[in-house]
């Protein structure tokens, strides 16, 4: 028979899978920006042809337009996946050894700054500091929907 010590889980075990969860993440995130301009530009045509139906039927039949919103929603939605993975890794940092989130989400919030550098040294790409403002944005909106559901879920338990 195994002792209870060795079925608890290991002290900071919930906080280490966030963090692998979210440097994975802003490798996935990184790697993307090292995608030179024609191929970036190749993929944002695709979704632009995918979702054309949609503009269109939205009245934007711009398709300059259309790969402008592609992109710019694409900055926002992956760094809205970041935000949910900080908020799961600070609330798990908080929980197991009771640390403050701030320090480290100043530094979840630098991601962008360094994604925006990177772009900076691929040809046919550039650094944008609106670009950093929507990924920022992407990252508080993810932060906010991830506590908020975080709220509602211990709500629910509580009832």
């Amino acid at each position: 028979m195994r002792s209870p010590r060795a079925c608890a889980p290991a002290r900071g075990g919930a906080s280490r899978r966030w963090l692998v969860a979210l440097l994975c993440w802003v490798a996935l995130v990184w790697g993307h920006s090292l995608v030179q301009g024609p191929a970036s530009s190749l993929e944002s045509g695709a979704v632009v042809a995918l979702l054309r139906p949609l503009f269109e039927a939205l009245g934007v039949t711009d398709v300059d337009l259309m790969s402008l919103i592609v992109r710019k929603c694409a900055h926002f939605s992956e760094y809205a996946v970041l935000g949910v993975l900080a908020h799961g890794l600070f609330r798990a940092r908080l929980r197991e050894k009771g640390e403050a989130p701030l320090p480290r989400a100043l530094l979840v919030a630098l991601v962008p700054v360094a994604d925006e550098c990177i772009q900076l040294r691929v040809p046919g790409r550039s650094g944008q500091p609106t670009d950093v403002l929507i990924d920022l944005c992407g990252l508080l909106a993810g932060a906010l929907a991830a506590w908020a559901l975080t709220r509602a879920v211990a709500r629910l338990r509580a009832r």
